[in-house]
């Protein structure tokens, strides 16, 4: 065998017409477009039952409350530990993955005036190692136990064109991450001061021991040019805020059903979805 056999020839080369590759090049990720769902099953157990009423989350519930103000997320990276083998072969040294390495997950989230973003988080964390005899000389603290406030948490990617109703119409796939036994280690200081008002921001940092993908339809399926001549061009659909609402929904019924479908195969202590 030719020792260059095994590499680009000429022809391998792409030479072709911009027009070629359209379709590929047109369809990009948008970083705008997501979801994060806190599927907390043990929240009544670390909020002790005292959960934020109606008033302070609008009607709804501090999880979904949670997921409209997350305005930064992650889509998830990962790492191996290598060790070293040498020997194996005469004169190569090679190296192995002995352990995968999960990195935190960072969330940001507007605060509300309700505080209740604040509060949960708060509370969260004071449950995990609470201050017995808050007030006095002889206070301590102590660790719960893990399983009472380790949590699960999915972050769901879609682009603009994953709900579109049209019968035959091409939808792109959702990356679903579920990462299990989420837990906040670090809830960073928020400056306030006087001058120009911004919009409040508190930033944590998650713990947790390793995350899931799904990439649901990926297979089977091939973009269709619109008359236009641009890749799933929404040509009758409405202003963008209303198909990105109208797709979070969306994305968010698709994630419950996931999640069910989790708990009927593993057994989760998943919610019950109101």
């Amino acid at each position: 065998m030719a020792d260059n056999s095994l590499f680009p020839r000429k022809s391998d080369i792409f030479k072709g017409s911009t027009l070629d590759i359209r379709d590929s090049l047109a369809r990009v990720s948008l970083d705008a477009l997501y979801q994060v769902t806190f599927s907390f099953g043990k929240s009544s157990t670390w909020l002790e039952g005292d959960e934020p009423g109606k008033n302070r989350t609008q009607g709804t519930d501090f999880k979904r409350k949670m997921s409209l103000l997350c305005t930064q997320a992650e889509i998830p990276g990962t790492s191996f530990t290598t060790d070293l083998a040498v020997g194996h072969h005469q004169g190569i040294q090679e190296s192995f993955p002995n352990l995968r390495n999960f990195p935190p997950l960072n969330l940001t989230f507007y605060c509300d005036v309700d505080m209740v973003i604040l509060e949960v988080l708060e509370r969260w964390m004071s449950f995990i190692n609470p201050v017995k005899n808050k007030r006095d000389y002889a206070a301590f603290s102590r660790f719960e136990y893990p399983e009472d406030y380790k949590e699960i948490l999915h972050v769901t990617k879609f682009e603009r064109d994953s709900f579109v109703e049209k019968k035959g119409s091409y939808q792109s796939s959702l990356a679903h991450y579920e990462f299990v036994n989420v837990w906040p280690t670090d809830l960073t200081s928020m400056r306030v001061a006087y001058g120009e008002p911004n919009v409040l921001q508190c930033s944590v940092q998650f713990a947790y021991d390793r995350f899931f993908s799904s990439f649901d339809g990926l297979e089977g399926q091939a973009p269709i040019n619109t008359a236009t001549g641009i890749v799933n061009s929404n040509d009758a659909a409405v202003e963008g805020a209303y198909t990105i609402t109208n797709s979070a929904d969306s994305a968010q019924r698709q994630v419950e059903a996931q999640i069910h479908k989790d708990a009927a195969l593993y057994g989760n202590t998943f919610p019950a979805f109101r």
